[in-house]
């Protein structure tokens, strides 16, 4: 698949707009060319709606072919039984139907008491999530994430007749494909700094190590280098764009879990 690759480094908070970056990124014949890096505040909105719907819209445009979106797309298959009938469709109307959690605060309490209820433990992980280190898709650092992320933007994705969320959706025929990533295990990945790149003495060093291992990949970062070191989201986006090109180029993971839970592609 050629076109068009969008990684975006998500955001779930009121004022989203501020901390949404995307990386818009095209394949060439030797590797990935770094087209844009920008902050959704600037081209959106600074708002959560406005953001959001910014966002849909891009990932809609006729060019986009591949995007991958930081946070997580579905559910522990425990939870999903108990709440949405076992299913990610079942999930995406649990959030967007007004019987469904109101705020991501009520989202993440529905969960943790299903979770204690069914399995005995409130905090539970996907197989993905196992798999590559990461949380908990109702804990309290993501949960916003999650519920926004479903509600805002797969939930307006999913009955697209040209796009694909994968794992849970057939691509075949699609013209879009949208995949979850996860940074931090991109950057596992490339034998970079998972943690540690962020707001931590030393952030900016390890941040210039983790855009060595990018371009070690072949990527072209172009003018960009900058504001990848200066700013570890739109570094996160750029993970993210790295993960959604190696998809488009076939890059595709076996799920560790249920199709319905989802999968994070690096």
């Amino acid at each position: 698949m050629t076109g068009e690759v969008l990684g975006v480094d998500f955001s779930g908070a009121s004022a989203a707009g501020d901390a949404l970056w995307v990386t818009e990124a095209t394949q060439t014949d030797v590797g990935v060319r770094i087209d844009d890096c920008y902050r959704a505040t600037e081209r959106w909105g600074r708002d959560r709606e406005s953001a959001h719907a910014g966002l849909v819209e891009r990932i809609a445009a006729d060019d986009v072919r591949t995007v991958g979106l930081d946070f997580p797309f579905s559910l522990p298959q425990s939870v999903l039984d108990a709440e949405c009938d076992g299913t990610w469709r079942g999930f995406l109307e649990w959030v967007g139907s007004e019987d469904g959690p109101a705020d991501p605060a009520a989202f993440s309490a529905a969960c943790r008491d299903t979770a204690e209820t069914t399995i005995g433990k409130r905090d539970l992980r996907r197989e993905t999530d196992a798999r590559r280190g990461a949380l908990c898709p109702y804990t309290n650092r993501v949960r916003s994430m999650t519920y926004h992320g479903a509600r805002d933007v797969l939930g307006r994705l999913a009955d697209r007749e040209d796009t694909a969320v994968v794992p849970m959706q057939d691509d075949a025929d699609a013209e879009t494909v949208v995949c979850e990533i996860y940074p931090a295990a991109t950057f596992g990945w490339l034998g970079a700094y998972r943690e540690g790149y962020k707001n931590t003495d030393g952030a900016r060093a390890r941040r210039e190590y983790n855009l060595a291992a990018v371009e070690d990949c072949s990527v072209a970062l172009g003018e960009h280098r900058e504001t990848y070191l200066g700013n570890h989201d739109a570094l996160d986006s750029l993970a993210a764009a790295v993960s959604a090109a190696r998809v488009a180029s076939g890059a595709r993971t076996t799920p560790a879990g249920t199709r319905e839970e989802g999968c994070i592609y690096v």
